[in-house]
């Protein structure tokens, strides 16, 4: 055992001697020659690839979000059906330019350089041998995912980037934490957290991880402290702007109405009970979801047939047909205003169909989910401007072009190389899961640096959060799951090359013994 130590430490400090050397990060990127040729490579290999893809594909990609996005900006809107921020991105930037050629060119360029900054910066914390960097770093930037994902009108792009840059700054913090790396950690985590919230429960990890530094007692009080309170101004002015819009409290109108089609999603598959009892405020709602339901069971290719968006979207859908009945005699609200003012009731409808029916919510739609997110569907990334060759008025203006059409070389705006990709993303979970199993029973733990060990735990945390919140939110889809698939792909092939070299010292170990003289 002792022997077995001794070789395995040797080999954790061939593979990178950052520490010994004295170098900081900056240093050892660019003074190192490795390093060095890496990120040259992949700076050329960013350059070459974007040229190429807009050849190939000179527009973006439009989806459903992209006009409410854009109308956002246009009108400078404080509040939006999606968080505001990537709305406030796009007005900005249009002070600028208003060339999507340059916009999309931002959107890859950070997420690239978002890749690279993690990856070197695990490379340097845990070091990591520079062939297993090679094989993260060049299977990120040469993954056609990351290309289609930047080339949306969408925060899909800013949001992986934004979130690989938090993780890493936690990996920083975790490794040598400062207050100038807490200030700028608090800084990205207010720009994701507006970008999407899907970020709702990062602060959680960062006050862990900042609450777990090795900072002094009275700068974590302060970190965690600042966190909070510059999150807290964020949602109370959100909470306002819904507030002076809709009259009522309320975070996320967006919420509302998916906790809503989440139950009714799950009570549509339940028999017709005639003895349930609702509250007299939903019963008109009830009736319109009970009519629509008994109508549902009459065909035969039901829209809701699969986990989706048809009870939150469908003009049809119970949801927008009570609102619709609700604002049938008013011509003076918009329809923002009309939808958001829905929202707090339909939260509170959701609720009470998943309290009377929670074996039902769990077995139509947390099961399903937990089967979306093992292989997420490719949705908008696997179709081209959503099968149209027509855009919207307020993505011509904004971006300035001549007309209406847009053109890409996919035929029938199929993008199929993207329709392979849930599987890779199963395959992906599953390996990384098994590796981290593996690597817990036939490693010794003992022998690994602190720094890994401390890494993967930060790791399975956002990982086993992410499934949680994602799998109990929303239909799961691809483009959600981009950050998370990056973070186990990349600790799977480093826990893959734990695990081999673990193999080759017992191997060296059976060989010595086997060689061993007898007497």
């Amino acid at each position: 055992m002792r022997k077995h130590r001794q070789v395995t430490n040797q080999l954790n400090m061939k593979e990178n001697n950052n520490n010994t050397l004295g170098l900081n990060f900056t240093q050892w990127l660019w003074q190192q020659p490795g390093n060095r040729k890496l990120l040259l490579l992949s700076i050329a290999i960013i350059i070459a690839q974007f040229i190429i893809f807009k050849l190939l594909y000179p527009y973006p990609n439009f989806l459903p979000d992209s006009y409410s996005y854009l109308d956002a900006a246009f009108y400078n809107k404080q509040i939006n059906i999606w968080p505001i921020g990537y709305s406030k991105f796009l007005r900005l930037f249009s002070c600028i330019t208003h060339s999507d050629t340059a916009l999309i060119c931002f959107q890859f360029i950070f997420l690239h350089f978002s890749v690279l900054f993690f990856a070197f910066s695990i490379g340097y914390i845990i070091s990591i041998s520079r062939l297993t960097l090679y094989i993260i770093i060049l299977s990120q930037l040469l993954n056609p995912l990351s290309l289609y994902l930047s080339n949306f009108i969408s925060s899909d792009a800013i949001f992986t980037g934004l979130s690989l840059i938090w993780f890493t700054q936690m990996a920083w913090i975790i490794h040598r934490p400062t207050n100038r790396l807490i200030a700028a950690h608090i800084a990205v985590l207010l720009a994701v957290f507006m970008f999407r919230y899907n970020a709702l429960y990062y602060p959680i990890i960062s006050i862990t991880t900042i609450t777990l530094s090795g900072l002094r007692f009275q700068q974590k009080i302060l970190g965690i402290g600042a966190l909070i309170i510059f999150m807290g101004i964020f949602v109370f002015l959100t909470i306002q702007g819904y507030r002076d819009t809709t009259g009522r409290n309320q975070f996320s109108a967006f919420g509302g109405w998916q906790l809503s089609s989440n139950a009714l999603f799950a009570y549509s598959r339940l028999p017709k009970d005639s003895n349930e009892t609702i509250p007299l405020k939903y019963q008109k709602l009830q009736q319109i979801v009970d009519k629509h339901i008994d109508s549902l069971r009459t065909i035969k290719n039901r829209p809701d047939n699969e986990l989706g968006i048809y009870y939150l979207w469908d003009e049809h859908a119970p949801l927008k047909a009570y609102m619709n009945l609700v604002y049938q005699r008013d011509s003076t609200t918009d329809g923002f205003k009309r939808w958001a003012s829905m929202a707090p009731l339909y939260s509170d409808y959701g609720k009470l169909l998943i309290l009377n029916h929670p074996l039902a919510f769990t077995r139509y739609f947390i099961g399903p989910n937990l089967v979306n997110y093992y292989v997420p569907n490719a949705e908008f990334l696997a179709l081209y401007n959503m099968g149209s060759d027509t855009i919207e008025d307020i993505a011509k203006v904004w971006f300035q072009y001549k007309s209406n059409k847009v053109v890409s070389i996919t035929q029938k705006n199929r993008i199929k190389v993207m329709e392979y990709f849930p599987v890779f993303v199963a395959i992906t979970n599953l390996l990384f899961l098994l590796s981290f199993i593996g690597f817990i029973l036939l490693n010794n733990v003992q022998a690994i640096n602190t720094q890994l060990k401390q890494l993967l735990l930060l790791t399975i945390f956002v990982w086993l959060f992410n499934i949680g919140f994602s799998v109990l939110a929303a239909p799961i889809v691809l483009r959600y799951q981009v950050f998370p698939t990056i973070l186990a792909f990349s600790f799977l092939v480093i826990l893959l090359s734990y695990i081999v070299r673990e193999a080759l010292i017992s191997g060296n170990r059976v060989n010595e013994i086997e060689n061993c003289p007898q007497g």
